[in-house]
């Protein structure tokens, strides 16, 4: 059975302080393996982290009123015809979830996931959408 890929390798050679450099071409076909997973798991981060970034600014560009709508927090200024930034349609997002849960929870197997996994002492307000 294969193992789930880390970011870090529990068999990993130390290198030296300034040395980044590994020789694996002298390894085994195993830890070359698990050097690939590792490197897989990586880059998948990151394209997850791109394109989450990429949908929240479409978000703020598209659909700027609704963003503002659902921000629910305080702002010193708020610039008419100035799209929101990432870090409002994230808490925008957020504070939008547990009215969507309950309505969408039929049809949507992501929000059928998530109500059926989540703990309701630990949830919150979430905790209240199941």
């Amino acid at each position: 059975m294969r193992s789930i890929p880390h970011y870090w390798m529990r068999d990993r050679v130390p290198t030296g302080r300034r040395s980044g450099d590994q020789y694996l071409h002298r390894t085994s076909d195993d830890y070359r393996a698990q050097v690939r997973a590792k490197m897989h798991a990586y880059h998948v981060h990151l394209f997850k982290g791109v394109v989450a970034q990429g949908l929240m600014q479409y978000l703020s560009v598209c659909h700027a009123p609704l963003v503002w709508r659902s921000f629910g927090s305080w702002l010193r200024t708020i610039r008419a015809g100035t799209a929101p930034s990432e870090r409002v349609v994230a808490m925008a997002l957020s504070n939008a979830l547990p009215d969507c849960l309950p309505s969408c929870c039929r049809e949507c197997i992501l929000a059928k996931f998530v109500v059926d996994r989540q703990d309701p002492t630990r949830a919150g307000v979430l905790g209240m959408a199941a």
